[in-house]
């Protein structure tokens, strides 16, 4: 018979010195993750953060949730994002994997949305019935560099073998392609002579105020207190020294060599036009939250962010905005652009079906974190 055991953000100091949870052979979160749950300004002592599967003792899967808050017709609601979902193998076609959702649906009310899955996720959670398309969202991933030691392996997995080559030929092209970029930035640099950037940490009025402009058809409305916390409890770590921690031990992020957030604001001849918000992990940059009249000043944002792009050493970028898309694939800064597609899912249990009239975020969900 599965047990399952229901941790709540009350439990969390608990577990956090539960020396045989740590030690288990596998990870079903990880300290700072579960930290970062803690700290969550929208989470209260009720709130469930975590689902631990056992049988006969044996730990042999978990869900964890993600607590936030969504407007819904014209209402605020408290909404879980299912943030991870792992079966141990072995227990294929013994029902701990629904299990698991069907305990998580009931526990939240059925208040409860997914923002990233994998297609074989797709099939369980359309045959449980309880769920309705929220976006289905378009966008690009924008190559700056050559990247072969991460696209050949995702290509053709045999690859992996020639980690080794595929890494030296990354670096031999993106010797000449960096030269391409130098004098690029360059030209981007000149057409931002009327803008100051300020790297923040928390935000301050004038920024909020911005926020608020245009945030009026968002799902979610973000304010100081997420972008706070964001910025300071990453469920991801920066870890150079990858290779020597346990990040093997759980099934999902943990560590990873590079990871930050950078929270832009964009002044012109002093005065609030852009709040940008974007993830770099490894050679990657997402765009995750972006703030600005898109009429006015989308190529100024376009330009920032491709400038911090070739900064960071950035090979691709991925972004959902429109008006950024557009840009983007009319940039004779990238080697080649290719479309991206994010589906995203919510429970009928909120009562709406046509979310046409919302804007959704790349970095809604539980899309920021990893």
């Amino acid at each position: 018979m599965i047990e399952i055991k229901k941790i709540h953000k009350r439990d969390i100091p608990e577990l956090l010195d539960n020396e045989d949870f740590w030690n288990h052979s596998f990870l079903a979160t990880s300290k700072h993750r579960l930290l970062a749950h803690f700290k969550n300004p929208h989470l209260e002592d009720g709130d469930l953060v975590l689902l631990l599967a056992y049988k006969q003792g044996e730990l042999l899967g978990y869900m964890g949730l993600f607590i936030d808050q969504i407007t819904i017709n014209n209402k605020i609601e408290k909404i879980g994002w299912l943030s991870t979902w792992w079966v141990d193998p072995k227990t294929k076609g013994t029902g701990i994997g629904r299990d698991l959702l069907n305990t998580m649906y009931a526990e939240n009310h059925g208040k409860i949305g997914i923002s990233q899955f994998t297609p074989s996720a797709k099939r369980v959670y359309d045959k449980s019935g309880y769920f309705t398309t929220l976006k289905t969202n378009r966008g690009i991933k924008a190559v700056l560099r050559s990247n072969l030691s991460f696209v050949m392996p995702q290509l053709l997995p045999e690859s992996s073998k020639l980690a080794g080559l595929l890494n030296n030929a990354d670096h031999f092209l993106n010797f000449f392609i960096n030269i391409k970029l130098w004098i690029q930035s360059s030209s981007i640099t000149n057409r931002l002579k009327d803008i100051e950037l300020t790297y923040l940490n928390s935000l301050d009025q004038e920024t909020l105020l911005l926020i608020k402009q245009y945030n009026t058809k968002d799902l979610s409305d973000k304010g100081s207190a997420f972008f706070e916390w964001l910025k300071a409890y990453n469920w991801v770590q920066k870890a150079p020294l990858l290779a020597l921690t346990n990040h093997r031990k759980y099934a999902f992020s943990i560590y990873d060599k590079a990871f930050e957030f950078s929270l832009i604001k964009v002044n012109k001849n002093n005065r609030c036009i852009g709040f940008i918000v974007l993830q770099k992990r490894n050679y990657v940059t997402k765009v995750l939250f972006t703030y600005y009249d898109a009429n006015l000043h989308s190529k100024e944002i376009a330009d920032i962010i491709k400038l911090q792009a070739v900064k960071q050493n950035t090979r691709e970028i991925i972004c959902y905005d429109d008006a950024l898309c557009a840009n983007f694939n009319k940039s004779n800064l990238f080697l080649y652009k290719t479309t991206k597609v994010k589906h995203s899912i919510i429970s009928k249990a909120f009562d709406k079906i046509d979310f046409a009239d919302i804007k959704m975020h790349f970095g809604d969900g539980d899309c920021s974190f990893a």
